[in-house]
């Protein structure tokens, strides 16, 4: 299935996105797959990002004594968005060490400061006496002024669900043989996304329960120039690749499922891709990783031509996702 090139020396290799060379004599396979004769391991690479709380305040000098001011914690999510989003609307709670009062002050001062006008949405939403603090809604810059204030606890206001429904569930063994299963409960730190994987396939047929009805499929991108090519999936092999990866039906839980999920097209109906196309694919993910937050690009294919690594596109076209960070998985 897997065809290989032959040098004028005997060595014996096959592109590094296809396959690996035989380990007889000078046969070897590129090193960033490993040593020839291995194959790979699908898996998905979680990315944790822990976040240190914002401590605020310094000594003062009262009475002789050296006292410090009361620290200040800012969820880290609020300062990614202050940072990213400044003129964006964000929900927080604000929490104050002298209560309830003291943290509607500060909500009223980082108004002042900013030279909020009157009528803006910018308000509070809701008195929160058990917990000293308010609920607010404010522009996610002013999070930089209340990360000065002494005293305060910033948390975002996420949204909440029903735990019943959040944990996948799967009827099949390989979940629990390859090890996935116990990470399906593991989530990033606050401020951090799942990873996106990017499909490199036949498309994904994504009006299904597997991918949330379409939620999770946050781009599709047809690539093939190949005649004989439906919408959507025509061929039927991206929609199993891509359910194997992320899917998140009841009992058919795939590897992330709750991974985001970018469909590249570069097969027609009959299973068959150019070699250009798939190229172009990785262009694709290469120029659109950051914006999409694709760390995952899979290439479920196999060349049908002899190739020699070290002069073949289509491997320089991966290993540059490799060197930017992009984990490729590609079929052993």
């Amino acid at each position: 299935m897997i065809g290989k090139g032959s040098s004028p020396r005997g060595e014996h290799r096959s592109s590094a996105l296809w396959g690996t060379g035989n380990r007889g004599g000078d046969s070897r396979s590129n090193a960033l797959w490993g040593k020839g004769g291995r194959g790979l391991v699908t898996a998905l690479v979680a990315v944790l990002v822990v976040a240190a709380p914002l401590a605020a305040g310094a000594p003062k000098q009262k009475g002789g004594e050296l006292k410090f001011a009361p620290r200040t914690y800012i969820d880290p999510i609020l300062l990614a968005k202050a940072s990213s989003q400044p003129e964006s609307l964000v929900g927080v709670i604000i929490q104050a060490d002298s209560g309830a009062g003291s943290a509607k002050r500060a909500f009223r001062t980082a108004e002042a400061v900013e030279g909020i006008a009157s009528g803006r949405s910018e308000r509070v939403t809701r008195k929160l006496k058990l917990v000293n603090g308010i609920a607010a809604e404010l522009k996610a810059e002013r999070i930089n002024y209340l990360a000065t204030v002494p005293g305060l606890t910033v948390t975002y206001d996420s949204t909440v669900n029903l735990s019943g429904t959040v944990t996948p569930t799967s009827k099949h063994v390989w979940p629990t043989a390859s090890g996935v299963r116990p990470m399906w409960a593991n989530l990033p730190a606050s401020g951090q996304s799942v990873p996106t994987i990017a499909i490199v396939d036949s498309g994904i047929e994504k009006n299904r329960p597997d991918f949330d009805t379409g939620g999770r499929v946050t781009g599709e991108v047809v690539i093939t120039k190949l005649e004989s090519n439906s919408s959507g999936d025509g061929r039927g092999h991206g929609t199993f690749v891509a359910g194997i990866a992320a899917g998140s039906a009841v009992d058919q839980a795939g590897a992330a499922p709750q991974a985001n999920i970018v469909s590249l097209d570069v097969m027609d109906d009959r299973g068959m891709a150019r070699t250009s196309d798939v190229i172009a694919a990785a262009q694709w993910i290469y120029e659109n990783r950051q914006s999409k937050n694709i760390k995952v690009a899979n290439f479920s294919l196999h060349s049908t031509t002899p190739s020699n690594f070290t002069k073949d596109p289509l491997d320089k076209a991966v290993e540059k996702l490799w060197f930017v960070g992009v984990t490729v998985v590609v079929a052993a």
